[in-house]
């Protein structure tokens, strides 16, 4: 079909498509003559892309026509074009042919020139090649000249490296060392000796860093030979300083006007040098730091700084480490081997400072602070180890007073403290409660042997003593007595007798010494202020409310009246004996504080008014706790004395239906003790009153002139009021007893005397209205003797005459009286109306209820 199709195509379109593809072979070869590189490689795209189109389009014989006729074109033409220049080239092959006879001749003749001219040079080759051996001859000569000279040059440095380090100047030799490294043996490391030179200069540098390093570990060992002289001669001058500050702080306080030089510690200490600030302190320790100065150099030289640090930090710290593990014992009360102990490390830390502060990025501040918090932790388990079974205070407060140097000492070079003030701290703690138990066990022991008696006074020394432990006071214009005037003083008559018993002064200068003791303690505890306060005074209440307060409620509970009646005036004293302790807090604490300005901030520039106290008034619990005590031995006391009046009305025997009264024949005989009376407290004979009274009488003169005497007059007044309340409350429940069924009016006439003797005996005591305690019972025989017994139904009659009667015992009495009928069987006329009236004040009492 492709064959019929070809045959029938138009043969317009036969030359349209021959004219076509001619068109397309002069395109190509156009662009093959005038294109480079690249125009070929666009050439050989465009011929492909017209072989496919040909290939496509099924013209491949056309176009092979084509290209046949178009190359029998050009061939024509290339045949035109060279039958042209024919002639041309002919001519241009017969110039050459004569250029080549030319240039034969040419060569003939140089060639003859060159003969000649080889022929006239020769001789001056062979001189200049005899000058050039000689040149090179003499070249080499000084070549060897300038190379044995170089060569003497690095031996000399070699011996100079040699002679320097000998003469220990280390770092001369290390940078000969480095000129002949880098310098001088490069030049001539073709030489074997160079080569060896080269090779040895490391290791000459290591032996110089070995040396240096040699003597650094020389004089670490020196340095902690030396560590003790430094560390006592930098805590003497701390003391002296700290002394003088003090010194002229007292001499500020007083008003005395001192140098206006500051008083500041420095921070650091010259332990080479003199001080000329400080009379008669020479410091005769000095410690040349060179051999560390010159090994730290010669290892910057050698890039090896490092290296050098950490062999100094860990030599430091085996020296630190074998220092702080010395062993000593407080057993013996030795403490010289503490004080070497506190020097070592005193020293040490210094030589610490001095080479932080002298040198830089070698020994890091955290390294020296890491090694201190360390020797702190080890120093606190020591000393804590070595006090474990210490039970002596005294012993506590010196080796506070050689620890407080220490951190003075240690805080001046600017070591932080902290975890040593922790450690005091702790010590404080443990010396308040040392000091607390044996001054217990001392006030116990006092309490004990007391003879609880009024204290009596034989000397002007025995009463100083007492002054000295309890501010006494004046009783020349009172009884009591107030504070003491020198005039009064100088007046005392011995032997004097004072209040309180010997144990009441000798519990209080027992009491002030452990107040002075604790702060003694506390000195140099500027910033612990607080907490030794709150330390010291719950401390002191503790000895006050638990340890006095205690032993003194054991002595309340005996039934000796006399040592109650003394326990309760030590108890008042002790309430006043608290103000004074609350004074001397308040006095010791100022103090304290005005020696904390005196070591920190004593300088002319600080006026004295800034020294003052502000911590606010003090005030001991313990005072209330004495006070309570007191109440209970007041108590204890009103219950002693009714116990043995309750004891003498056991033996009263009234007939109160007879109206007589004998001693009870049940008693034993020895149940009594005669006292001789003091009081007579009435005329009436003997036989007037009940027997068992005089008894009674003669105790309470007893108690009265002896045991009461020295209670205040307020408080005796008390105690004979409720005396003599309780006797009078007691014999009105005598008649009153269940027990007793009758009264009688002999028996009312009786229990009448006996009133008006205990009367008149209270009367005589001198003390106030004392009489005035029997009113409920004399009012009640009043009225009972009374032709008008009802007038205590008016309630005017009562409240003016008798007040003090209670109704009910009133009905109680008159009941028993009503009941008597033998009474009235026989009676009177007057006497039938008195039952009478009886009976009415009987019904109104009722009625009233």
């Amino acid at each position: 079909m492709a064959d019929t199709m070809k045959e029938s195509a138009d043969p317009a379109t036969k030359v349209e498509e021959a004219a076509h593809f001619q068109q397309l072979l002069r395109e190509l070869a156009v662009s093959d003559g005038s294109s480079g590189t690249d125009g070929g490689a666009e050439n050989f795209d465009q011929i492909a892309y017209i072989i496919k189109q040909i290939l496509q389009t099924g013209k491949e014989d056309v176009f092979g026509e084509q290209l046949s006729m178009f190359i029998s074109k050009k061939e024509a033409e290339i045949e035109k074009m060279c039958t042209f220049h024919y002639q041309e080239f002919v001519q241009s092959v017969d110039q050459l042919l004569k250029v080549r006879q030319g240039t034969i001749t040419l060569k003939d003749k140089i060639l003859d020139l060159n003969e000649q001219m080889q022929a006239s040079g020769s001789k001056i080759v062979s001189k200049k090649r005899e000058i050039i051996n000689n040149q090179h001859t003499l070249l080499n000569l000084e070549l060897g000249v300038e190379s044995l000279q170089s060569c003497l040059f690095v031996l000399d440095m070699a011996n100079k490296v040699n002679a320097s380090v000998e003469n220990r100047k280390y770092y001369t030799a290390l940078k000969m060392l480095e000129d002949l490294q880098k310098t001088h043996l490069r030049p001539l490391m073709h030489y074997t000796f160079a080569k060896y030179m080269q090779e040895y200069v490391p290791i000459m540098q290591e032996n110089i860093r070995e040396t240096v390093l040699q003597e650094v570990q020389t004089w670490l060992v020196n340095i902690r030979e030396n560590t003790r002289a430094v560390g006592k001669l930098a805590m003497e001058h701390v003391a002296i300083k700290k002394g003088k500050a003090k010194h002229k702080a007292a001499e500020m306080i007083r008003g005395v006007s001192i140098s206006g030089s500051s008083m500041n510690l420095g921070p650091v200490l010259d332990i080479t040098a003199n001080e000329e600030d400080d009379d008669n302190f020479d410091v005769d320790v000095k410690i040349d730091f060179r051999p560390l100065y010159q090994c730290l150099h010669i290892h910057e030289v050698l890039n090896k700084r490092n290296e050098l640090r950490a062999h100094y930090e860990e030599k430091r710290r085996m020296q630190a480490s074998i220092l702080l593990t010395q062993k000593f014992s407080f057993d013996e009360g030795n403490l010289a081997a503490f004080q070497v102990y506190l020097y070592d490390v005193v020293g040490f830390f210094i030589i610490e400072a001095a080479v932080l502060n002298s040198t830089q990025d070698f020994r890091s501040r955290g390294g020296v602070e890491g090694l201190w918090s360390n020797a702190m932790d080890k120093m606190n388990e020591v000393i804590t180890d070595s006090l474990q079974d210490c039970r002596n205070p005294d012993l506590f407060l010196t080796i506070k007073i050689a620890v407080v140097n220490f951190i003075d000492t240690m805080a001046s070079y600017g070591f932080a403290i902290t975890s040593l003030m922790d450690l005091m701290l702790s010590l404080l703690d443990r010396y308040a409660e040392l000091m607390k138990s044996r001054c217990s066990d001392e006030i116990t022991q006092i309490i004990e042997n007391d003879e609880y008696a009024p204290m009596i006074v034989n000397d002007q020394a025995e009463y100083d003593l007492v002054t000295t432990a309890f501010k006494l006071k004046d009783d020349s214009r009172a009884k009591n007595l107030k504070f003491v005037s020198k005039e009064w003083a100088a007046n005392i008559r011995f032997p004097k007798t004072l209040p309180f018993s010997k144990g009441f002064p000798r519990i209080c200068a027992a009491t002030k010494e452990f107040i002075t003791g604790f702060y003694r303690f506390a000195e140099g505890f500027e910033q612990q202020y607080n907490e030794m306060d709150d330390l010291l005074k719950k401390s002191l209440e503790s000895l006050l409310a638990q340890s006095l307060n205690s032993s003194l409620m054991g002595k309340i509970m005996a039934s000796n009246i006399s040592q109650v009646v003394q326990v309760f005036v030590n108890l008042e004293y002790f309430e006043m004996a608290c103000a004074e302790f609350e004074q001397l807090l308040m006095d010791m604490r100022c103090d304290q504080i005005h020696e904390s300005y005196s070591v920190y901030i004593l300088t002319p520039e600080l006026p004295l008014n800034r020294i003052s106290h502000k911590a606010g008034q003090i005030r001991l619990q313990a005072a209330q706790t004495l006070k309570e005590s007191r109440s209970i031995a007041e108590k204890r006391m009103f219950d002693l004395l009714n116990m043995k009046t309750d004891d003498f009305l056991e033996v009263a025997d009234y007939d109160w239906y007879t109206g007589s009264t004998s001693l009870s024949l049940d008693q034993p005989a020895d149940r009594f003790v005669r006292f001789i009376p003091i009081y007579r407290a009435t005329n009436i004979p003997p036989a007037s009153h009940s027997s068992y009274l005089d008894e009674l009488v003669e105790f309470m003169n007893v108690i009265i002139t002896s045991t009461l005497v020295n209670l205040p007059p307020s408080m005796r007044a008390q105690v004979y009021q409720g005396a003599f309340k309780h006797l009078g409350s007691t014999i009105y429940g005598l008649v009153l007893a269940p027990d007793v069924k009758k009264v009688s009016l002999t028996a009312i006439d009786v229990l009448d005397k006996d009133v008006a003797f205990l009367e008149k005996f209270a009367t005589g005591v001198g003390e106030g209205k004392l009489g005035e305690a029997f009113a409920p019972l004399r009012q009640t025989v009043t009225l009972l003797k009374s032709p008008n017994i009802e007038d205590i139904l008016n309630s005017a009659i009562r409240d003016r005459r008798y007040s003090r009667i209670k109704l009910d015992q009133l009905a109680t009495l008159l009941e028993k009286m009503k009941g008597d009928t033998s009474m009235f069987s026989k009676s009177t006329p007057a006497e039938k109306a008195h039952r009478k009236s009886v009976e009415t004040v009987l019904r109104g009492i009722k009625g009233q209820h």
